[in-house]
């Protein structure tokens, strides 16, 4: 996710520039830029793929920007060689490819609320946790958790409903 920032309400006049320029370069041999796509939201975005990576391009939104400074203090603190942002990548990439949970565009669990669930596992077995995988696991089991938990949930109220 990029931010770009602008003069209060020229939002979109610079969104419709950046898109025409990245649709321009669409051609170029050196990066290959591709679906250009502007959207006409409340927040203004421009998304886009650049060699088989997606982006996003925001406009005047600084909440992300304290988010991810926020970020940074808490690995900064944390330490162990960059526990949390490793952790983050990992999971971030399981969350997307294997199990297809991330994505909140689509209703599914968004990279900030993903980051604070593994900020939380962190927090609560910081003493054991000294790698990435130990975090994947800890998150897996979690979520196994939760998902039975809900599934033992919808049970007993199915249970309870029903007639003999």
């Amino acid at each position: 996710m990029l931010s770009a920032l602008s003069h209060q309400n020229m939002e979109e006049n610079l969104a419709r520039y950046i898109c025409s320029i990245l649709q321009d370069n669409q051609q170029n041999s050196e990066v290959l830029v591709q679906d250009v796509q502007y959207i006409r939201a409340q927040v203004k975005i421009v998304k886009c793929t650049v060699n088989d990576i997606p982006v996003d391009i925001s406009f005047n939104q600084t909440a992300g920007l304290s988010a991810l400074c926020f970020l940074e203090k808490v690995d900064q603190l944390i330490g162990k060689d960059h526990l949390f942002k490793r952790s983050i990548i990992l999971i971030k990439a399981w969350c997307y490819y294997e199990s297809r949970i991330l994505g909140a565009h689509h209703g599914l669990i968004s990279t900030y609320a993903l980051e604070t669930m593994i900020l939380y596992i962190i927090n609560v077995f910081h003493s054991s946790l000294f790698c990435s995988i130990c975090i994947l696991l800890d998150f897996w089991c979690s979520m196994i958790s939760a998902v039975f938990c809900l599934a033992g949930c919808i049970y007993i109220i199915d249970y309870s409903s029903s007639q003999y």
